[in-house]
């Protein structure tokens, strides 16, 4: 078996030859993409070829990828999507890919981080990366700034999919360095949080069976699974992005759909993975010009677009917004005309909010007689009758003067 490697990058070539493969393959290397292909019959097939975008144009790209899959429709074929051209380019790249039924690497990935990639793929220890749709669903949600209110928007999402749809639904805390969803629900003791799978997720191994063992499950929103966030700190940093990935991967298989939460700071494989791997994007923001101006800006806009996010992916969900804005403050308008994004809901500014989180009943924010309660549900619908999800059939309590009632009615009938 033959892997045929297309790049001109010598440290990502030593990178991915010297990487331990779990089957011994032999390497073709090549730097121009005729010598790719095969002159004849003759000539040994690939059963992997791996190329990168930054060797070929786009219309060159497209054009070569389907002689190749014409000339080699046995091997399996990955595409090393690159910074090296437009970001707004980025994704026709990956929608040529999808079409074409090709896997790929998203752009922004470290040398060391592809070829970790490059060995799940071939040794298949991952799955496909594109041609097999993946069973579950996951919705990042990232805050444009810490500490306003993104923990209990996406939670709210989360425990409103359980109560409104008939679907497994997991949340998932990936804020690594300061997680408080356990706080806020009042479940400080005899937690498994995510640092418990550190030693899973490095080995590969963790399944959906397991994930879902280990995830609390609160009697208050049956079908929902709660992953808490990691409680080391002074090891976020050690979180790898393909450990990441494999998690979320594994969550895929575990639920119907599911929430993640990320920190509002990119300096972390959570972050940019989570939102690199989810179907849909949610970025949180308030009224706060330095909010929703300079810091969506500055990650969304400036660093989101080196690992090939485009602004127009994400959806906006503004947060402690008030409902009767004074004139020198901002609106929802404001919001929405500056981030040039398609609004999914808002939750207003509630004053027992911060106090209820802090007292451990953040379900209390989210029981029915609350105004809460009408916010997050009116997002958690939207996000149902996208994804198709089937609704909760709706059992109403009958009182004793209905049931004798039907029952008068029922003997009347039969006389």
């Amino acid at each position: 078996m033959q892997i045929g490697l297309l790049a001109t990058d010598q440290r990502l070539i030593d990178e991915l030859t010297n990487v331990v493969y779990a089957k011994p393959f032999g390497w073709r290397i090549f730097t121009d993409v005729k010598d790719l292909v095969p002159k004849g019959t003759a000539d040994q097939t690939y059963s992997h070829i791996i190329l990168s975008d930054r060797e070929l144009s786009y219309g060159e790209l497209e054009e070569f990828l389907e002689s190749l899959q014409k000339h080699e429709p046995q091997s399996k074929i990955i595409v090393l999507l690159s910074n090296y051209h437009e970001a707004a380019i980025n994704e026709k790249y990956v929608k040529m890919c999808k079409l074409m039924k090709l896997d790929y690497i998203l752009p922004g990935r470290s040398t060391a981080v592809i070829a970790d990639e490059i060995r799940s793929w071939v040794d298949g220890t991952n799955g496909s990366y594109a041609t097999q749709a993946p069973p579950g669903k996951l919705i990042a949600f990232v805050g444009s700034t810490p500490n306003i209110g993104t923990t209990l928007a996406s939670y709210g999402v989360a425990c409103m999919l359980a109560l409104e749809t008939s679907m497994n639904v997991g949340y998932l805390c990936l804020n690594l360095k300061s997680s408080k969803l356990h706080r806020y629900l009042g479940r400080e003791e005899h937690l498994f949080t995510l640092d418990g799978l550190r030693a899973e997720l490095k080995a590969q191994s963790l399944t959906p069976e397991r994930l879902r063992h280990v995830c609390d499950k609160p009697k208050e929103a049956h079908g929902l699974h709660i992953l808490y966030g990691n409680m080391l700190r002074e090891q976020a940093e050690f979180f790898t992005p393909s450990e990441i990935i494999h998690l979320l991967r594994v969550a895929r298989g575990a639920f119907d759909i599911c929430i993640i939460e990320v920190s509002a700071y990119w300096d972390n494989a959570a972050t940019v993975s989570g939102l690199l791997e989810a179907d849909s994007k949610i970025v949180v923001t308030t009224g706060d010009i330095a909010h929703f101006q300079e810091d969506f800006s500055r990650w969304i806009r400036q660093v989101g677009t080196v690992f090939g996010l485009q602004p127009d992916a994400f959806e906006l969900m503004a947060v402690q917004t008030d409902r009767h804005a004074k004139q020198s403050e901002f609106t929802i308008k404001d919001i929405r005309k500056e981030t040039q994004l398609h609004l999914i809901g808002h939750i207003r500014r509630h004053a027992d909010a911060l106090a209820r989180c802090n007292q451990g009943k953040l379900m209390e924010l989210l029981s029915p007689s609350h105004p809460m309660h009408q916010e997050v549900k009116a997002v958690a619908r939207k996000f149902a009758d996208f994804y198709l999800l089937p609704r909760r059939t709706s059992v109403r309590q009958v009182s004793w003067f209905q049931r004798w009632l039907t029952g008068k009615r029922a003997i009347s009938s039969m006389k």
